[in-house]
């Protein structure tokens, strides 16, 4: 037995990852200028500032090395490109990370969610390392050079960079631009805003303070996709006790569910690496249903929460408010289970090799909202048309579900139901069972004090401001 949409498929969720790959072979152009004249692999600056945050392969996946190498996609990597990649990232894709291998389902479970959020981000942070070194090599004053990439040459990349800059705003702070789809005959001008741009600053006493900003739109104006993210802005801001990377990814205007989308990660430097060491939440501001459906008039929230110790052991909670859930059994018959609102959250306790600890998945609270078509009986299994009596017998519900207040009426709590549609203790539909103990240890207590984000926007009100090409450091970092 298995219901219908009971699950966030892939092609609700947007491609984050996407620019990702496309910003790594971008570079590749850039990197040529790397090598010196005798074709040497230049040597990484051992004193660059590094945004790397050691995250734990338990959070992002691991690294994307099962998949062919970007270094091995494109014939225009030089050796220098290749040593100073591999340097970065180790073997395999660099800068890019497994995340949720369930592609199908990335809301499967909290810990999945995680990983999909804080791999996009280790992956940026990775990029945004990269940028720093490759800044080594090249004139830093600002003068807007070609890169390879030629608009009128037969293998002329779309997704790749025609131009950039880098320029020493003061003694400490660097920028980068990258510019995109321009002809050398009409390149860039001085004061043209780039498709891509980092800018840093590294104090006196050390603190590394720094902004990304990319316009996903011009990035991959050949390939943008409408449900894509169409700028993303990442603050970065790492002292010698604690490393702080925030995300904020605003969607394209025609993307119909939400509007943004925020990921911030908190390293403690100063924590026992035994105890909660990183701290990552996610939200997503939402603008319509999921899964619309009638007389479910409410927007939903979309909360992320995940705790790790240094080793990579942790616990994360998803919690979805206010989510409409369609259970259409069989459109072709007309049979429909009806249409319902709900909260639920999702609570996994995960081991440093990814493996289950314990899982808590409960739905908190929940309505029926109408359209209920399923006849009281005479249903079948095969062909799939079940009625209420089998229903109510499969799911183990009280023989009068269905009738009087138990989820029958407009308005009703369906928390019986809906648990036993998510199944949380037998699997039902694909969905892992609740399974384990709660350890009782120091996760249990940072997930029972969880403070969310409030807010995707870095002005806490809107996107105004929130993607213009300009970082100034703060006056006592």
């Amino acid at each position: 037995m298995k219901l219908n949409n009971i699950s966030f498929k892939k092609h609700m969720i947007p491609n984050l990852t996407s620019p990702i790959a496309v910003t790594a072979l971008l570079l590749s152009s850039l990197l040529v200028a790397c090598s010196g004249e005798d074709g040497a692999d230049p040597t990484l600056l051992s004193d660059n500032p590094s945004m790397d945050m050691g995250i734990p392969e338990s959070l992002t996946g691991g690294s994307a090395s099962a998949v062919p190498a970007l270094a091995m996609a494109t014939d225009t990597m030089t050796s220098a490109s290749s040593s100073i990649r591999m340097a970065k990232a180790g073997v395999g894709q660099p800068c890019s990370y497994l995340g949720n291998e369930d592609e199908d389902d990335p809301f499967r479970n909290g810990y999945e969610t995680s990983k999909f959020m804080i791999s996009i981000m280790a992956s940026w942070t990775c990029i945004a390392d990269l940028l720093i070194d490759v800044s080594s090599y090249v004139p830093h004053d600002g003068t807007i050079i070609e890169t390879e990439n030629d608009t009128n040459s037969d293998d002329f990349e779309a997704d790749e960079p025609t131009h950039y800059s880098v320029i020493d705003d003061s003694e400490t702070q660097v920028t980068v631009r990258l510019y995109y789809n321009y002809s050398r005959s009409q390149p860039p001008v001085a004061g043209e805003q780039a498709q891509f741009y980092v800018s840093w600053n590294e104090a006196e006493n050390g603190d590394i303070e720094g902004r990304m900003i990319i316009d996903g739109d011009g990035v991959a104006w050949d390939n943008h996709d409408s449900e894509d993210p169409s700028m993303m802005r990442m603050d970065f801001f790492y002292t010698d006790t604690q490393q702080t990377a925030d995300m904020f990814l605003q969607f394209d205007e025609d993307n119909l569910w939400a509007d943004g989308f925020r990921i911030q990660i908190v390293k403690d430097l100063d924590s026992n690496p035994l105890l909660k060491v990183f701290e990552a939440r996610g939200l997503i501001d939402m603008k319509a249903q999921f899964a619309p459906v009638a007389n479910v008039t409410e927007i939903p929230d979309v909360q992320l929460y995940t705790v790790s110790d240094a080793l990579g052991n942790g616990a994360s909670i998803a919690e979805f408010q206010d989510l409409s859930l369609p259970l259409e059994l069989n459109a072709n018959l007309g049979n429909n289970l009806g249409n319902y609102i709900f909260t639920k959250k999702d609570v996994y306790f995960f081991e440093y090799d990814m493996d289950w600890e314990y899982i808590h998945k409960t739905v908190l609270s929940s309505e029926y909202r109408g359209a209920r078509t399923t006849p009281v009986s005479g249903g079948t299994w095969l062909p799939f048309d079940p009625s209420l009596d089998l229903i109510i017998t499969a799911l183990s519900l009280d023989s009068d579900y269905f009738t009087g207040a138990k989820c029958a009426v407009i308005g009703d709590d369906c928390n019986g139901l809906l648990n036993a549609v998510f199944d949380f203790s037998g699997g039902f539909a694909g969905q892992e069972e609740n399974q384990g103990t709660d350890p009782l240890d120091w996760r249990s207590t940072a997930i029972s004090n969880v403070e969310y984000l409030t807010t995707v926007y870095p002005n806490g009100v809107d996107w105004t401001g929130a993607f213009e090409h300009s970082f100034t450091p703060s006056e006592n970092p």
